[in-house]
């Protein structure tokens, strides 16, 4: 029988099962392989494109942060004072990290990023923890979780790159991870404990140690270590003086995370633990919100004016390196004369025995003769605000007479044009007549006169009796003489005015200070040192040198002398001046103090717009002006005068000075004069007064007789200086 045909074998169903399984798996696997490798080769790609984009621009040597800057000045006892702290962006003071003790420094370390001294940079993985925790929704840690190392956390500090993507957080791990590389860990541990937030406008571990605790990071224990390092997770929130109770939580959280690493010990973290924290009075710091007094408002803007100048930028600029850039001033202030004069500008009754509806403007200034700003007050009443307008240093007003001692009659002395004693008509000079071409006028003019009457007098009056007198007419033919030129090239650079003008080279602006522009008031007193300190000029400072915050000099102050006048004609004209104060038709008399010598020389502007009194004291050079901010006339009696202005303000002060009286130098003589010619008296002169006179040249002798012998001539000058001392120089010769 034939063999049946083959059966065809059948295929098992549940194989064919998982054969198409496995083959759709493997399928699946190899395009996410697939998948996976091209995502992979284009992150790669992407990454590595974005890494060459990324600007590694994390220099630790100059970060851009803001440093507080310090004013200081000196008291009574010579110690060191902090008068002021300033700052725009933040409080932060920079600090060593090599005067920050190892325990202050483990508490941040073990607060913020415990691997610190472990990782490059980058803790992968806490990033990769935060990473699945943000995809997840919170799934792996059950809340956000961050990934940032202390590194990183410097990176965005000082980058200020914040924004909330993945590219702002790739370039801080590509930052991180460079800047590792670079710099050491102590170099950026420093560099994060100077920048972080503590709450306000207070960054940096020093500012926070001054803030919460009055000392310096140095002086911190354990416990107070702890409770800042508890700060920077939230700054506002978390600091002492915002919510104690939860400062106090992550306080005791960062001594637990210590004591985990081994970093204290048992007995020190229970000793910290119980620990009774000390703050500091949240409201006793005078210096942070106070409005800063007149010398402080003159102080920023004198440096930032010299930083302007040294760096060539704009004020604007200067400001902001000024406010940010953590220097240290040092000033010249004497702290309780300023505060004497700012309470007397407080007080109305120092101006006027009355209440006036609209008092005038007004402004002080002292300074020793070496152009130290002692003191400095820019108006009156309650000072509304910090660097608000000053009178004294932004203002320019027309000093009037003040003028005359340093135009006419220095100059005048100084080069022998005039002596103590000569005789000069009070009457007025001819100057040429701008409005008829050709034709003369008379100048001053009979209202310009000082004279009581109102008309000039004709009569002869001593050089120094017109300079007391105030006499117009006489200071005009001392200028027509010189030469007003002259005299204007003379102020201009042995007082080194700012404000003049190539107007004032004429007759007018250098006999009575009719000036183009004005004055400032601080340059008008700066220039009176010469009359007090044997003719030498320095120029006036509110600092003596500042210091950037690695400790480097960035500002001195030289104290460079002028030699503007001779010793000689500066106490000549210092005599004068004592005659404006002591003579009896002194202008200044009002101003006389009992036991201390005062010369000085008011000064007034066309219709009292301008009104002020210079005046020089052993120990001081001072001034003070008023007027109005529009330059309208002050009426009679709204304020004292000048000199008894002067007098309210600074006469306590000034009768304090350890100098009671001028000395005289051996360049000066103190002699007789005859009254009827003014040369020097013979034995043939009726009428005899005392004069000074420069030793050489030597005065000329009256020509009424000259029989007097050279020795005897001598001899009696000798007893005349004699007398003169045994009297003060203050007392009267008739």
């Amino acid at each position: 029988m034939a063999r049946s045909k083959k059966q065809k074998k059948k295929t098992n169903p549940v194989k064919k099962v998982f054969t198409v399984i496995g083959t759709v798996l493997l399928s699946l696997i190899l395009i996410a392989v697939i998948s996976v490798s091209i995502i992979a080769a284009a992150l790669t790609v992407y990454v590595m494109q974005f890494r060459e984009n990324t600007p590694i621009d994390i220099d630790l040597d100059s970060l851009d942060l803001a440093y507080t800057t310090f004013i200081y000045g000196y008291d009574e006892n010579g110690e060191e004072v902090e008068l002021q702290s300033i700052s725009r962006a933040a409080n932060r003071i920079p600090v060593s990290i090599e005067n920050v003790p190892k325990y202050v420094q483990d508490a941040f370390v073990y607060a913020e990023d415990e691997h610190f001294y472990e990782h490059a940079g980058v803790n992968w993985m806490r990033t990769f923890g935060s990473f699945l925790n943000e995809i997840t929704n919170g799934l792996v840690y059950g809340k956000r979780q961050g990934g940032s190392t202390i590194t990183q956390q410097l990176v965005k500090n000082v980058t200020h790159d914040e924004e909330q993507t993945w590219d702002r957080k790739l370039r801080e791990v590509f930052r991180a991870s460079d800047l590792e590389r670079y710099r050491t860990k102590e170099e950026i541990l420093e560099a994060y404990m100077n920048c972080i937030g503590f709450g306000g406008s207070t960054s940096g571990i020093q500012a926070a140690s001054l803030k919460y605790f009055g000392k310096e990071v140095s002086e911190l224990d354990l416990a107070e270590a702890a409770c800042l390092a508890a700060i920077p997770k939230s700054p506002e929130t978390l600091n002492p003086f915002a919510d104690p109770e939860a400062n106090k939580g992550r306080q005791e959280y960062v001594l637990g995370s210590m004591l985990k690493n081994a970093a204290i010990s048992e007995k020190e973290y229970e000793a910290a633990m119980n620990e009774v924290l000390n703050f500091r009075d949240p409201d006793a710091d005078p210096t942070s919100n106070a409005i800063q007094n007149w010398y402080i408002d003159t102080v920023i803007r004198d440096v930032t004016t010299d930083l302007m100048d040294m760096y060539g930028c704009t004020m604007e600029e200067a400001s902001d390196m000024l406010y940010n850039g953590g220097y240290t001033i040092y000033t010249p202030i004497n702290i309780k004369m300023q505060e004497e004069l700012e309470a007397k500008y407080r007080d109305y009754s120092t101006f006027s025995d009355e209440v006036v509806s609209d008092p005038p403007y007004s402004a002080f200034v002292v300074m020793d003769y070496t152009g130290n700003v002692l003191a400095i007050v820019g108006n009156v009443g309650e000072k509304s605000g910090s660097n608000i307008y000053n009178y004294a240093t932004r203002d320019w007003r027309q000093p009037g007479s003040a003028l005359k001692p340093l135009a006419g009659y220095a100059y005048s002395v100084e080069n022998n044009l005039t002596t103590w004693s000569e005789m000069l008509e009070d009457s007025p000079i001819e100057i040429p007549d701008d409005d008829n071409p050709g034709e003369t006028r008379q100048w001053p003019t009979n209202y310009s006169s000082n004279n009581e009457d109102n008309v000039w007098s004709n009569q002869p009056f001593t050089t120094y009796e017109a300079l007391e007198r105030s006499l117009n007419t006489i200071s005009a033919q001392l200028v027509e003489r010189a030469g007003a030129a002259n005299i204007f090239e003379f102020i201009q650079n042995k007082f080194q005015f700012s404000t003049l003008d190539a107007a004032d080279a004429y007759i007018a602006p250098m006999s009575v200070g009719a000036l183009y522009h004005g004055l400032y008031l601080r340059e008008l007193v700066a220039s009176y040192q010469v009359f007090g300190n044997g003719g030498k000029y320095f120029s006036p400072t509110t600092y003596t040198y500042v210091l950037d915050p690695t400790g480097e000099m960035v500002l001195q102050h030289k104290y460079l002398p002028i030699q503007s006048i001779g010793e000689d004609t500066s106490y000549i004209v210092n005599r004068m001046m004592k005659e404006v104060v002591e003579g009896e038709h002194g202008t200044g008399r009002a101003a006389k103090l009992d036991g201390v010598e005062v010369v000085g020389k008011t000064g007034t502007s066309q219709n009292w717009a301008d009104n002020l009194f210079i005046a020089c004291t052993p120990d001081y050079v001072s001034g003070v002006w008023y007027g109005y901010k529009d330059h309208r006339s002050v009426e009679p009696g709204t304020y004292y005068g000048t000199a008894e202005l002067w007098k309210n303000i600074f006469g306590d002060i000034a009768e304090k000075g350890e100098t009671k009286e001028f000395t005289m130098p051996d360049s000066v003589q103190c002699i007789y004069y005859c009254e009827e010619t003014g040369d020097i008296a013979t034995d043939r002169c009726k009428n005899i007064r005392k004069g000074y006179y420069k030793v050489d040249p030597a005065p000329k002798l009256c020509e009424h007789g000259t029989t007097i012998s050279r020795k005897n001539y001598e001899n009696e000058t000798e007893e005349a200086a004699e007398e003169d001392s045994a009297a003060g120089e203050g007392e009267s010769d008739e």
